[in-house]
């Protein structure tokens, strides 16, 4: 481990290379680790926040979901299923109420728990980003937040604060610390 530190000549870095560097290893695993989590779960995007209350009582805004891809035909009736819509800019969650083969095709009708009416039109498999496996409450709210037009401001401040006031209070003790106090001769 010494050999890397004095490879990298890491005493001699400054903080703000420091953290950067560390940031840089911490967002590179997190990528490759949703990478595999995306691999394993079938589908291109595993995680969605729910946006909207049409799946209360069941599902509450905020909630984070785990998304599985499953085959057409293990697309049941009662199964909550994540999809694109054509009249709307983000994926819909709700619920397979009815499932109908057409041909070689399944055609699945939706609706949200909350909501009176079914979802106009079906849904086909192509429509469908995946089968709600797991809901975990409330931590979809850090992705709300950071949705809001201040949210991810607020974050880019306390990111850049946290980056480089380290390195004006790291410099300060360093200059505090060189500096001979009164009380020390010269000569002594």
């Amino acid at each position: 481990m010494e050999t890397a530190r004095q490879a990298l000549k890491w005493n001699q870095r400054s903080e703000l290379v420091k953290t950067v560097f560390v940031i840089l290893i911490i967002v590179g695993a997190t990528l490759s680790a949703f990478g595999i989590f995306t691999i394993a779960m079938g589908t291109s995007n595993p995680l969605v926040v729910v946006e909207s209350e049409s799946m209360i009582p069941n599902l509450n805004r905020g909630d984070l979901l785990v998304l599985q891809s499953r085959a057409p035909e293990d697309i049941n009736v009662g199964d909550i299923v994540v999809y694109n819509a054509y009249w709307h800019d983000k994926p819909i969650v709700h619920r397979v109420v009815q499932r109908v083969l057409v041909g070689d095709e399944y055609h699945y009708y939706t609706q949200g728990d909350n909501n009176s009416l079914m979802d106009p039109e079906y849904r086909v498999y192509e429509d469908i980003i995946g089968v709600v496996i797991l809901a975990i409450p409330l931590i979809g709210h850090v992705t709300l937040f950071l949705h809001e037009p201040y949210g991810l401001a607020i974050v880019i401040v306390i990111f850049v604060a946290l980056l480089i006031l380290p390195e004006f209070v790291f410099k300060e003790k360093e200059d505090e610390e060189e500096m001979p106090s009164e009380e020390q001769s010269p000569n002594a």
